[in-house]
């Protein structure tokens, strides 16, 4: 029990005497602060700025060369990439569609050579329209009339004019949905029946030669090509041949048709 009250009353001087020297140690800084003219708190002022300066330059340092701005530069050079690709894109899609209809107007000025006609541009759109016509934007100031006849630019007859404006006329699609068209096929005459879109079928005898491929053309618009068979059914057990004939024109694309005023 001795030893413990003196261990204790050891300790006690011991932090006494330390307590002491500290504030001994700050009395003297504070009178010589106080002689010197206020050096000491310059002195630490300084060594404070220092330290929140170096700091500082730590900090801009990580964040301006380190990977915080390479991540963010990385980022933003993707975005400007991203946004290059995207016009130049376009850019390609507008040079394609220019070639497109550059390629079209040079076939319809090479038809205008050998047929009488005149060259429309679309209005509406053919799968838009739920009864097989479309509009062109031209009309009766333009020589079009009633019995006009519309041709692709490679000749193939897509419709008939049914009513005419002054600048334009509703045409009614060869194959329109319900319509049938008497036409050849390898000289044989069939009645084609059209389902819609540039489609139609047609029952072919099987003593007639018909094959994929082949060119169907229609006597009542001066044997002008309406199609071509895309398909033929193979099915022999019955008297006729299911025969599909297509319009070899995508539709959903065309802009520019060649209307012949009349049929001669």
């Amino acid at each position: 029990m001795a030893l413990r009250f003196s261990y204790r009353e050891q300790s006690a001087k011991t932090g006494r005497r330390r307590l002491l020297g500290a504030t001994l140690l700050a009395l003297v800084i504070v009178l010589f602060n106080i002689v010197s003219g206020g050096r000491v708190t310059a002195i630490a002022r300084s060594i404070t700025a220092r330290v929140s300066l170096d700091a500082q330059a730590i900090v801009e340092n990580v964040l301006g060369r380190g990977y915080f701005v390479s991540h963010a530069t990385l980022a933003a050079q993707n975005e400007l990439l991203q946004g290059q690709v995207a016009a130049l894109t376009e850019r390609v899609a507008l040079s394609d569609t220019l070639s497109a209809e550059v390629s079209t107007l040079a076939e319809l000025a090479h038809l205008a050579t050998s047929t009488r006609g005149i060259t429309a541009p679309i209005a509406s759109s053919f799968i838009s329209s739920p009864y097989g016509t479309f509009l062109v934007g031209a009309g009766s100031a333009e020589g079009v009339t009633s019995s006009s006849i519309v041709l692709s630019s490679g000749g193939t007859v897509l419709g008939r004019v049914t009513s005419v404006s002054a600048h334009a006329s509703t045409v009614v699609e060869i194959f329109a949905s319900g319509h049938s068209l008497n036409v050849l096929i390898d000289g044989a005459a069939i009645t084609a029946r059209g389902v819609g879109l540039g489609n139609a079928t047609a029952a072919v005898p099987h003593g007639v030669k018909v094959s994929v491929g082949d060119v169907v053309t229609a006597p009542e618009l001066e044997g002008r090509p309406v199609g071509v068979v895309g398909h033929v059914d193979a099915d022999t057990s019955s008297a006729s041949t299911q025969t599909y004939i297509g319009l070899p024109v995508n539709l959903s694309v065309l802009k520019y048709v060649y209307i012949v005023p009349s049929i001669q």
